[in-house]
């Protein structure tokens, strides 16, 4: 009889291996259930207790899972992942001075591990301790140089720590690197860079490909302090150099535009343009035009926008412009749902509640007015029916666009929560105010497509825990064609500013060069990553069963649309329902691509389409 199934357990060793069991499987409950009963049996044993913290944090339960790695640390303070998992819990709850306390613990049991260095540098920069942060960041890039956004973080410290011209930068820089002294990084740091200073030219590198172009500056700068006569280095920073006037020049440009016809579109191109010089102060002023000029607008959708108030501590004041603008315009949809995100990027979520629910109530009201009455309850809304999870520029706009069509759906309040993905932290209320009331006694569905899921690494377990019955539907699409469409449409948006042969060849260099340490999840800003979808299939599929999957092959939907919709509704037990107009809601215009660039991305990514064909025993016949 195996041990999962003995009844009797005797001993804390049994039954902290029946959690470990119980943990391989993905059963938390009964893990932490065990582990508690180990824990009582031989109390003083802190393995159990790291265990226990481990199996808590999976279930989300933060405050329990601190209470046993300090407990885990209190009976044994030599181990290094109590200190790194603490860290990681308290960043969690934003208790940044503890959570740096604890890295620093972590990092002189092991100073090896680059994650303990990166993470304490994001601490450190909540604490606004911009040169120590800069110091792990440094750290980090010596030995791992593939961290997600390693240099954005470096670059964006460097401008908060410096505000004065560049040659003081350069200057001011460069004695700070000579005199810094730590307590929790040995002179290692300082012997590599002054014994290697290749490793300037690698760090100005990596803050090129990242758009941090004063930091690169800086760094080529410092470079040419050991190599004058370099004339690669001095090309660089001459390339730098006309990147940063060519910049400076698109603000001109976009300066012009506004003086001949000033629009609120207008305004978004210029805070882009300004951020990305790093000039977060001014960008704010531009969007606060933009948004003033045109208020009763999706505001809401413009991520940048947020990001910029929020850097720049602005939002309280962009927030109570939305709330002035509301009360002279109580019908506006979207100032409702502006509201709503401005609050909750304050982390003020159950005021953000109301806001959305009002927005969906007027939705609904608009679409659906026969369902719509004075009692109607907005706290009784019961989640999504089916999500479409992905993929990125795989159609799940139109598909979407298409299904609300549909009498018998009702449309979330946005097509894209990220909920399981990005605003986990939101809590369930929060998602659950994005959707309508059902009435009881009505035939109705609901749901939403969100593209972030299919990539996210927690999105699967999280959305299996409080909907483990929800229909999934995903569109995949040739990952050589979705990789260059997704491409087009950060351009067009504004999100990406380098040349397509750039983009794709520095992703395509990181797969190829060292596959073996490959993290596909970690893949948000490496457009071909995204692409090995087998990856992220056997996680889904972990969670729940083939049955409760749709999977569709984009071309077949772009070629004819109306069949696909019928499967889907079939799979949705609806009745069919045909559409006047099968139109493309996010269509994407550009021209094809180098003959040889397709085929290298055609022979990366063979192999991934043949492991994903075995797996799900569907032909999809990319090439």
């Amino acid at each position: 009889m195996s041990l999962k199934k003995q009844s009797n357990l005797n001993t804390s060793e049994e039954y902290a291996n029946l959690a470990n069991i119980y943990a391989q499987e993905k059963q938390w409950d009964l893990a932490i259930e065990n582990l508690r009963q180990a824990i009582a049996l031989k109390p003083n044993f802190s393995w159990h207790y790291y265990h226990l913290g481990q199996a808590l944090c999976e279930k989300e339960n933060w405050h329990e899972a601190i209470k046993n790695y300090d407990r885990a640390i209190e009976l044994n303070n030599n181990f290094y992942w109590s200190y790194y998992n603490l860290g990681n819990v308290l960043s969690k709850l934003v208790r940044w001075e503890e959570a740096v306390k604890a890295y620093k613990n972590a990092i002189k049991i092991d100073g090896n591990f680059p994650w303990s260095y990166y993470n304490l540098g994001d601490a450190l920069i909540k604490l606004q301790k911009w040169d120590e942060a800069i110091y792990n960041y440094l750290y980090v890039t010596q030995f791992e140089t593939e961290l997600p956004g390693i240099y954005s973080k470096l670059g964006d410290a460097i401008e908060k720590k410096y505000q004065s011209s560049l040659d003081i930068k350069v200057k001011d820089y460069w004695k700070v690197i000579q005199d810094i002294k730590q307590d929790f990084i040995d002179n290692k740091l300082l012997q590599n860079f002054q014994q290697n200073p290749n490793l300037f030219v690698q760090v100005a590198d990596g803050l090129t490909k990242a758009n941090q172009i004063n930091g690169a500056i800086i760094f080529y700068k410092i470079a040419l302090e050991f190599h004058q006569d370099d004339v690669n280095i001095s090309e660089k920073l001459q390339q730098v150099l006309d990147k940063k006037n060519q910049l400076e020049r698109e603000i001109l440009e976009i300066i012009k535009t506004i003086k001949l016809n000033p629009n609120s579109m207008s305004y978004y191109d210029l805070g882009i343009a300004l951020t990305r010089q790093q000039k977060w102060d001014e960008a704010v002023v531009a969007y606060r035009q933009g948004i003033e000029m045109e208020p009763d607008f999706h505001w809401w959708f413009y991520y940048n926008i947020w990001e910029a108030f929020a850097r720049e501590d602005k939002l309280t004041e962009i927030l109570t412009f939305f709330q002035e603008f509301q009360k002279a315009h109580p019908h506006s949809f979207w100032c409702y749902l502006n509201i709503g995100e401005a609050l909750t990027h304050l982390g003020k979520i159950d005021e953000a509640i109301p806001y959305y629910q009002t927005a969906c109530y007027q939705q609904t009201k608009h679409f659906f007015p026969k369902l719509v009455f004075p009692t109607w309850n907005l706290g009784e809304a019961q989640g999504p029916s089916f999500i479409i999870i992905g993929v990125q520029k795989g159609g799940t706009t139109s598909l979407y666009g298409y299904l609300t069509q549909h009498p018998q759906i009702m449309s979330c309040l946005k097509k894209e929560v990220n909920f399981w993905s990005w605003a986990f932290n939101c809590s369930i209320n929060w998602y659950l105010a994005h959707f309508p009331v059902i009435p009881k006694g009505e035939i109705f569905l609901t749901g939403e497509a969100s593209p972030s899921y299919f990539h996210h690494p927690d999105a699967a377990r999280r959305i299996y825990q409080f909907f483990p019955k929800i229909k999934l539907i995903l569109l995949l699409r040739n990952p050589v064609d979705r990789a260059i469409s997704q491409y087009y449409t950060w351009k067009r948006f504004n999100w990406e500013n380098r040349s397509l042969e750039e983009t794709i060849g520095s992703h395509l260099d990181k797969l190829i060069k060292e596959p073996e340490k490959v993290n596909y999840w970690m893949g948000e800003q490496n457009y071909l990553a995204k692409g090995v979808y087998v990856e992220f299939l056997q996680e889904w599929m972990s969670w729940f069963p083939r049955e409760q999957f749709l999977i569709l092959k984009s071309e077949d939907f772009y070629t004819n649309p109306k069949t696909t919709l019928q499967q889907v509704l079939n799979f949705l037990d609806l009745p069919e329902y045909e559409l006047l107009e099968y139109k493309n809601y996010n269509p994407g215009n550009y021209s094809e691509i180098e003959p040889l660039m397709r085929k290298e991305l055609s022979d990366y990514f063979r192999v991934h389409n043949q492991r994903l064909e075995e797996y799900l025993g569907i032909k999809f016949n990319w090439e």
